[in-house]
């Protein structure tokens, strides 16, 4: 075994502390969501990413909810029976569809607000304000970090990009 294999700690690892942070959180507020307003975890990100940027295409908020298209088209068409967001054609293209929360969707999510904002206060009690920025921050950088190494390529492992040097990540970022 060699040496650095013997000294790794997967819990000190950062993939390993951001998963388990979001989990709990995740599993906390879905057992308050799903029984109250019968809202799954993903649901309640589509309909928060309708609240902030109303319409959206499919691709978009699978995209802004880190969730599979798949997931997001079946979400959608369980939500529209609910009668929570509808579809429209999305300009000229006919093959491309807008999704829309309904005023019933809008009130439902303004129920929810308050909670998902109480879990974020929770989570980061103890913090200063510029702390709190900062880490968000931080999260978005890692996030812009990551989002250079790609997806896997069918046959070809892991996408040969190399990732941006540190520098070049915080001016690449401009914030």
């Amino acid at each position: 075994m060699n040496d650095s294999a013997s000294k790794y700690d997967l819990e000190r690892t950062l993939p390993y502390l951001l998963n388990r942070a979001g989990v709990r959180m995740g599993n906390s507020f879905t057992g308050e969501i799903q029984p109250r307003f019968e809202v799954p975890l993903p649901l309640w990100r589509i309909l928060a990413s309708l609240l902030r940027q109303n319409p959206q295409r499919l691709t978009e908020l699978a995209e802004h909810t880190s969730t599979e298209l798949s997931t997001v088209s079946r979400l959608v068409s369980s939500s529209v029976k609910r009668g929570l967001v509808s579809r429209s054609r999305a300009g000229d293209d006919a093959r491309s569809v807008a999704i829309s929360l309904t005023d019933a969707g809008r009130e439902l999510v303004l129920q929810i607000v308050p909670m998902a904002e109480l879990y974020e206060r929770i989570a980061l009690s103890g913090f200063e304000e510029h702390e709190v920025a900062q880490l968000k921050e931080w999260l978005r950088r890692i996030f812009q970090n990551i989002t250079s190494l790609g997806p896997r390529e069918e046959g070809a492992g892991r996408a040969r990009r190399s990732a941006p040097d540190v520098a070049d990540s915080t001016t690449a970022m401009g914030k």
